[in-house]
């Protein structure tokens, strides 16, 4: 089935859509994505891209140590997702960035400045040190200033068992960062900014996971669900738990005009390869939900 880069173009959008799921006779679980398709910004289960092909139409690709690709060896919904391998890295050389982005204009930013995404993940595994990995950041020029924000969810801190020590995975948080506060000549305030989960909650390995969030750029606020259920802790709004900046350890988290999308691994530990699968993304001004 086609989706990618679907808008509610109003009733005919929807009698086209109708008449191709009965030509076709797509499953229930096809048709459940359509109907989230109806009112989405975007949507893409990636089916409509060849094999071993990087994602096209409204995407592209960043590619920084690792490789993204359309795949049949692993989907949560029809016989295609997307493949990011991250290269294994090592100190000195630890940085990697690998991602399917996207910053079309007819998509992003969205009305209002509020974005709403669901991704299906599938991440196979994770390190089992310290080190802040990105996941899912939305990112853009602040209103009002002249330099970049991103609000991110990804992972950082891992979680033992406290009575035998063995390692349970690694720590949901939420992140804020000013990018250019990094260029030479710096261009931004010195930002690195944090939020932890209250209850430890790990990423999920090894299974699809459905990973939505709330960009709110209008309440300068973010939230994350996992498989439909709120993160305790980051639900963050105007400030996290803490910034690397002694002089600004609550800095404000104001929000940028969502204008950029990047889903994926970045990532800045010397590290071993590492796998993660995107399927069934949704990006709307309105909740989404997670598939049945």
């Amino acid at each position: 089935m086609i989706k990618s880069g679907m808008r509610n173009d109003g009733r005919l959008s929807a009698i086209l859509l109708t008449a191709a799921l009965g030509a076709v006779g797509c499953t229930a679980e096809e048709r459940q994505f359509a109907n989230v398709c109806d009112t989405a910004l975007l949507c893409d289960d990636f089916e409509s891209f060849a094999v071993g092909d990087k994602p096209g139409g409204k995407w592209r690709t960043v590619e920084v140590q690792g490789s993204v690709v359309v795949s049949s060896e692993n989907a949560r919904s029809g016989s295609r997702a997307v493949k990011v391998t991250a290269n294994a890295t090592s100190m000195g050389a630890d940085f990697r960035t690998v991602m399917l982005a996207l910053d079309d204009t007819s998509v992003l930013p969205p009305e209002g400045n509020v974005l709403y995404g669901r991704a299906m993940l599938f991440v196979e595994s994770v390190p089992m040190q310290p080190g802040g990995i990105g996941l899912v950041t939305g990112q853009g020029r602040v209103p009002g200033q002249t330099y970049k924000a991103y609000y991110r969810y990804g992972i950082n801190d891992p979680v033992l068992d406290e009575k035998t020590g063995a390692f349970l995975g690694s720590e949901l948080q939420a992140f804020y960062d000013t990018p250019e506060y990094y260029d030479d000549p710096m261009s931004a305030p010195h930002t690195a900014c944090w939020a932890h989960s209250n209850d430890n909650t790990v990423m999920p390995v090894g299974r699809w996971t459905c990973f939505e969030w709330k960009f709110d750029g209008k309440e300068n606020a973010m939230q994350l669900s996992l498989d439909g259920y709120g993160v305790p802790g980051l639900a963050v709004k105007e400030t996290g738990d803490g910034c690397t900046n002694p002089d600004t350890p609550a800095a404000p988290w104001l929000a940028p005009l969502f204008s950029e999308l990047y889903l994926g691994w970045e990532s800045y530990l010397a590290d071993e390869a590492r796998t993660i699968w995107i399927d069934d993304v949704v990006l709307a001004t309105q909740p989404i939900g997670c598939p049945e």
